[in-house]
């Protein structure tokens, strides 16, 4: 996992990666992943997930979700996508994380952020 912190904006950029297992693929991993992680916290509010392209020319597919849950009191809201790596097995999880709810320049990082991927194998 690698964790990027800008304390200016209060939002957290989290890259997390694991193994999709076999006869799986980066989607229904993402989902299980999410069915496990739903049953650990209390109070959850999530978006539909939904599927879309990424990258600097739009061809990469991803699934992109938004959640605000609450954390030992706390409030956090994540928006996430996921991706399948190159070579097709490691998915690749993408967290906008903050302690307050999102505006629209968060909303603008996120999106420059889905748009400038670039996946190299």
């Amino acid at each position: 996992m690698t964790m990027l912190r800008d304390e200016e904006s209060g939002l957290s950029l989290i890259v997390s990666r694991g193994a999709i297992p076999d006869g799986s693929d980066f989607e229904q991993e993402f989902y299980r992943q999410w069915d496990v992680l739903r049953t650990q916290m209390g109070d959850i509010a999530q978006s539909e997930f939904s599927r879309i392209l990424i990258g600097t020319e739009q061809k990469t597919r991803a699934v992109e979700v938004e959640t605000v849950f609450t954390r030992n009191g706390q409030q956090i809201w994540q928006k996430q996508f996921a991706v399948a790596a190159p070579g097709g097995a490691v998915v690749m999880i993408f967290t906008l994380s903050a302690l307050r709810a999102f505006n629209d320049e968060d909303a603008e990082r996120w999106n420059a952020i889905k748009q400038s991927l670039t996946l190299h194998a």
